[in-house]
């Protein structure tokens, strides 16, 4: 029997990553939006472009971003509903979120979104085992685990350049929230379980927001597989609901606390790289840098490379751990607690947990920069050796081979793999109405 790699179609961020994996890599074409926020509208319009890309190329697994790839198709079945493009065809489709869930979409209702999320024909890649737990307990199916990684690229494992003139210690990212600049009303109502669990985190900060907020005080109760669809959306908007400020304080504790701190202790010597930073905390900073090798290459060039994390995290890391990392750059990061399964602490990177820690590293580091570049290029060799994304990508397929989602052993020709069938499991597959509201 004649055999071949498993083909995958996906965006260009990954096809190099496809590849280096042993797949074959087929990328999405250049005319799809693949915007995560599309309408209904804009998905059901790109919905045939994706079939007649899918099925020439014979494609056994769709692999996307953020769900920029999310297409629909007229259900020929049932008049004025729709099915996923890859569950038209019977094709697999992975969804690597860098974001939330429900920080996608946004141009949905969020009835519309939560009845996407409850169906059965895609599958979830979530970096966080909190995240994936508490989506598993509001009826989201079909979720996978991994953290995140850096694409496979030409890494420079040259010895670190001499550092640049200039900030000693810089950051690269955005504010983590826009709660002080939103006009979005809050209720009080809605505030004291927030503040109740960021509370309860300042004191046991390894327990995640969905066991405070049903297990520890009961605000709410999860949905039920007897629950209908109403009950369900309305249970999870009010879980969310509840969970935005605790968000914005996980965004003040992990990220933007620190930007103002070593603004104001180390002044210019302390480089705030991104956007907001004027508009939201009145903070000087350089725009943000587009040019990814540019990118790249001041994470090696800084002397130590500071790393915090969003609000949308509690326990994991974002790709920035990777990024910096895998170019070469010594990293200092905000102690996460899953951080020690991919690194080595004091080795490959180092950590700090408060405002004092943070500048008696910085100013170690600075003083010794012989062990900054030891740890740099451990971090370095760590990263390339099991954390960019076509070792992630090994992975996931062998995950969907034992879930039966992809046959066992290779691909072969003429037999494309099953997909999963709608109505499996606990929570009911959900068509899309083409009436969706947009």
């Amino acid at each position: 029997m004649v055999r071949r790699p498993w083909r995958i179609a996906t965006t260009t961020q990954l096809e190099r990553s496809v590849r280096a994996a042993g797949f074959e890599a087929f990328v999405l074409p250049a005319s799809l939006t693949l915007d995560c926020n599309n309408a209904i509208s804009q998905r059901l319009a790109e919905g045939p472009m994706v079939r007649e890309f899918l099925e020439r190329h014979d494609i056994d697994l769709l692999l996307d971003f953020n769900g920029g790839a999310f297409t629909l198709l007229p259900n020929p079945d049932h008049p004025g509903q729709a099915v996923l493009t890859n569950a038209a065809l019977n094709i697999p489709y992975v969804v690597c979120y860098l974001d939330p869930l429900t920080g996608t979409m946004a141009q949905l209702s969020w009835a519309d979104q939560w009845q996407l999320f409850e169906s059965r024909d895609w599958i979830k890649w979530v970096w966080e085992r909190s995240y994936a737990e508490e989506l598993g307990r509001l009826g989201v199916p079909n979720i996978i685990t991994m953290p995140m990684a850096v694409s496979d690229d030409d890494f420079d494992t040259s010895p670190l350049p001499e550092p640049d003139a200039g900030a000693a210690v810089a950051f690269m990212g955005h504010p983590a929230s826009s709660w002080f600049r939103s006009q979005q009303p809050i209720a009080s109502g809605a505030l004291f379980p927030a503040l109740t669990a960021a509370a309860v985190n300042a004191d046991m900060p390894h327990l995640p927001f969905h066991k405070i907020y049903y297990d520890l005080y009961g605000f709410g109760e999860p949905p039920r597989p007897g629950d209908d669809f109403g009950t369900r959306v309305t249970k999870a908007l009010d879980y969310y609901n509840h969970k935005f400020a605790y968000s914005a304080y996980l965004a003040v504790k992990q990220r933007d606390r620190f930007a103002r701190f070593l603004k104001h202790k180390l002044g210019d010597a302390f480089e705030l790289i991104g956007d907001h930073w004027a508009k939201d905390y009145e903070l000087p900073h350089t725009p943000r840098i587009w040019d990814r090798n540019v990118l790249h290459e001041r994470m090696r060039r800084v002397p130590i490379c500071l790393n915090l994390m969003k609000g949308s995290l509690e326990a994991n890391m974002n790709v920035r751990h990777f990024e910096i990392t895998g170019y070469g750059g010594f990293m200092l990061t905000y102690y996460s607690p899953e951080l020690s399964d991919c690194f080595e602490i004091g080795v490959e990177c180092d950590v700090f947990r408060n405002e004092a820690e943070l500048l008696e590293k910085i100013a170690f580091y600075l003083a010794h920069p012989g062990k900054r570049r030891e740890i740099a290029a451990a971090g370095q060799r760590r990263t390339l050796s099991q954390h960019l994304y076509s070792h992630r990508l090994v992975t996931l397929v062998d995950l969907l081979r034992q879930a039966g989602v992809l046959p066992r052993g290779v691909g072969q020709v003429g037999s494309p793999p099953a997909a999963p069938t709608a109505g499996q499991g606990d929570v009911p597959a959900v068509a899309a109405p083409v009436g969706f509201a947009s």
